[in-house]
């Protein structure tokens, strides 16, 4: 076979949830690496990144951002996750498993990621709910600060384990968010929405979806969504 469907999907309110815990672990962090104590009621965390929201706090704190920085945080980061984990309240959205492990069969599908989270974040929360294994190759909030930049770092990953004769047949990126819908656009892939998140499928319209969903529980129409001409 040597057409492949590239599937990539963004983490946090398409996947699953853990409220507050992204916040949280950002707080405790902030204090530990900086000596920052600020509770973020400013920053929006839906569809955004990692390296975002840090460069967001330190700006609005009037403090240098060093590559330094970035790095002991980013190392910090995964430790407080793992730890309030242990207290969180998981949410896995309706059909994710379902369609998972449908798409995981198919020897014709690249499955990816594309999230604002730091690496070692988005493999902690997945592991949560043993969804870790699904996932060939991903691109993370530590990579970059633009979700779209992301996207294209996963498409570059995509092509670059393709073996000979291979091609993408056709690409998706599933995410909650309008900035999910736009990193879609930016690499060509069929943007489609999930209203588990934050935002409805009218608004996920509104933002350019090709595709919106309430959720992903039927099973079968997702298949058919990504599978439809094969």
């Amino acid at each position: 076979m040597s057409d492949v469907t590239v599937i990539l999907f963004d983490i946090d309110g398409t996947l699953l949830g853990m409220p507050g815990v992204g916040r949280q672990s950002f707080v405790r962090a902030l204090d530990t690496i900086f000596g920052i104590k600020d509770n973020l009621d400013y920053i929006n965390f839906s569809g955004n990144t990692d390296l975002n929201v840090l460069q967001q706090i330190m700006a609005h704190h009037g403090l240098p951002l060093t590559q330094d920085d970035c790095v002991r945080f980013h190392r910090q980061l995964p430790l407080e996750l793992a730890q309030a984990s242990h207290q969180a309240r998981l949410i896995l959205y309706p059909g994710i498993r379902e369609v998972l492990e449908a798409i995981s069969t198919r020897p014709d599908v690249v499955l990816g990621l594309v999230t604002g989270n730091v690496e070692a974040c988005a493999w902690i929360k997945l592991q949560q709910f043993n969804l870790h294994n699904h996932f060939v190759l991903g691109a993370f909030g530590d990579e970059h600060s633009e979700r779209n930049k992301i996207a294209q770092l996963a498409m570059e990953r995509v092509l670059s384990r393709l073996k000979p004769g291979y091609a993408v047949k056709a690409c998706f990126l599933v995410g909650d968010t309008p900035n999910d819908i736009e990193a879609a656009h930016a690499i060509g892939a069929v943007a489609v929405g999930v209203a588990t998140g934050k935002f409805g499928v009218d608004e996920l319209t509104a933002a350019g979806a090709d595709v919106a969903l309430s959720d992903l529980s039927d099973t079968a129409c997702v298949l058919g969504l990504f599978f439809q001409s094969q």
